[in-house]
């Protein structure tokens, strides 16, 4: 298993406190570790796009932000989230494939529209939450820095707030004063440079315990086995 995407796994769980609306692809699999490792007193609920919150984890790990039977008995509450309780959630996490130093995200294409390189399934309420979020935190998990870019060629959300990038590598600060904050190694550091930024005075990178590691690699083995391709990688990793 790619120990490098259990750490990155374990790390964006610890993101996850008070109301957490969550996005799907690497946020709901952040989720559910968060949820697994949340002992006693429940210290977050997560709200999603579909219409519902959650306390505690899922009864099975589910494929997706709509997939209820996974969700179970965990369901509290159902309602409007989007057009509502989502501008009250302490923090939004969404997933960031392609995302820009001001933390714009882009879920449509890379390359010309109508030709290109890679086409992505788009962004579905992200463009709600992000604008609404009074905290908004991108997860992007993959192993390319080259997705964080100066300007992505099609905004398909933009922060209404605060924004950090969290990513295996370290975690950055974007906005009109981009600062790394913390690293893990230098390719996240590298990578601003490259695209003009300093990224001094950032700190290392928190090691997750034991304990968060076996959790978050439970998590992407059961969503291997469930389908989930960047988790097949990583296990295979």
């Amino acid at each position: 298993m790619n120990q490098e995407t259990v750490a990155f796994l374990a790390g964006a769980a610890r993101e996850f406190r008070g109301w957490v609306f969550t996005g799907f692809h690497w946020p709901v699999l952040a989720g559910q570790v968060a949820a697994r490792l949340d002992g006693g007193a429940p210290t977050f609920r997560q709200l999603f796009e579909a219409g519902f919150a959650t306390e505690g984890p899922a009864a099975e790990l589910p494929s997706s932000t709509t997939d209820f039977v996974a969700f179970g008995d965990a369901v509290v509450w159902r309602g409007d989230v989007l057009g509502t309780v989502v501008r009250r959630a302490d923090l939004v996490v969404l997933d960031a494939a392609n995302v820009d130093l001001a933390g714009r995200v882009n879920s449509t294409a890379i390359g010309d529209y109508r030709a290109p390189r890679v086409r992505m399934p788009g962004g579905g309420g992200a463009a709600d939450a992000a604008g609404a979020a009074r905290d908004l935190l991108l997860l992007y998990g993959g192993t390319d820095p080259g997705r964080l870019v100066e300007r992505v060629e099609h905004v398909t959300a933009a922060p209404g707030g605060p924004v950090r990038l969290r990513t295996r590598w370290g975690t950055v600060r974007l906005g009109d004063e981009p600062r790394l904050l913390t690293k893990n190694g230098d390719v996240l550091a590298d990578r601003l440079r490259q695209l003009g930024v300093d990224p001094s005075g950032a700190v290392p990178e928190e090691t997750p315990s034991a304990r968060e590691l076996a959790v978050a690699a439970e998590v992407l083995t059961e969503a291997a086995e469930r389908g989930y391709l960047v988790a097949r990688e990583a296990v295979d990793g």
